[in-house]
């Protein structure tokens, strides 16, 4: 574990048990980077975390404004959704050292694509969790599923240089040299439920009902045709592997679905959006992909 404190932009679900878990791992504690608090410059809280097995842990760390740092930052992680990550770190540019390691935790591709092109002098690294997590509280994050976070780079670096720094952190970390590939997996699988549980304000399991089922086939054959067109793999049993999401997750509700129900700015720009946008560009139709989004827009989804 490396010597230098954390610092971690997003103080939800993904923030904060990444910040309970690092100050567990190394006794230092993280700084929570929000836009505005109430509390005292750089306040050490008291952040509680639910575990899988529903013990409780509690763990000190930090609540900051950009404007509250005073020190340089080697290591953040951006855990603020796809379409506010480049503001984000855009705010604290002037506070990272040189060569500072930035992992980033967002959904959908793109962003992730952005800010490595507009930070060619850090060491920007790409993740994609399957960690299940929600708020009780502004500071009470329940670990609600144990996954994993697959790590990598979009500039070739081996991602062993950033497990590395992680070393003792007790959340399972794989390390992974075609990080695009993996975020390209996962976007097919978002694309194809996420916007439909918004649309149908719905569990993922419901999916699976013969209507939406037919619906999420169809989106599912549109990426899989645009995959060929954009030379990206994808697997041969695509439409069993998000059946098998749906089944695992049958319960949850996506965090689109959970963003579209409370009235707030969903992610779905870096996700159909993206895959629509990427189409365009190869002159691909993909008339299921566009009639969700104009369903969603009548609906009031934003994004």
């Amino acid at each position: 574990m490396s010597s230098h404190p954390w610092f971690i932009l997003g103080a939800g679900s993904i923030g904060c048990l990444w910040a309970a878990r690092l100050q567990q791992s190394s006794g230092i504690s993280p700084t929570l980077i929000v836009r505005n608090q109430s509390l005292q410059p750089e306040k050490k809280v008291c952040l509680t975390l639910t575990q899988t097995d529903q013990t409780e842990s509690t763990h000190a760390v930090n609540v900051a404004t950009a404007s509250d740092i005073n020190c340089p930052i080697h290591q953040l992680i951006v855990c603020t959704k796809a379409g506010d990550a480049q503001n984000a770190i855009e705010s604290v540019r002037p506070l990272l050292a040189h060569n500072c390691d930035v992992l980033l935790l967002q959904n959908g591709m793109g962003s992730q694509q952005a800010i490595t092109d507009s930070f060619p002098e850090q060491n920007i690294w790409t993740g994609s969790t399957t960690d299940g997590a929600w708020m009780k509280d502004s500071m009470h994050v329940c670990h609600a599923g144990k996954g994993q976070t697959i790590v990598g780079s979009l500039s070739q670096r081996s991602p062993e240089l950033l497990l590395e720094k992680l070393e003792n952190f007790p959340l399972k970390i794989i390390p992974n040299n075609n990080i695009e590939q993996v975020l390209w997996q996962k976007l097919a699988v978002n694309c194809a439920i996420n916007g439909l549980t918004a649309l149908y304000d719905c569990q993922n399991g419901q999916l699976l009902g013969n209507d939406k089922k037919a619906q999420m086939d169809q989106l599912i054959d549109e990426f899989i045709l645009t995959s060929a067109e954009v030379n990206q793999s994808v697997s041969d049993h695509l439409h069993e592997q998000v059946y098998e999401v749906c089944r695992v997750t049958a319960a949850n509700h996506s965090s689109t679905c959970m963003d579209a129900r409370l009235q707030r700015k969903t992610e779905l720009a870096f996700i159909n959006g993206y895959l629509l946008a990427l189409a365009e560009n190869t002159g691909v139709k993909l008339p299921a992909h566009q009639q969700l989004m104009d369903k969603l827009f009548q609906k009031g989804v934003r994004w």
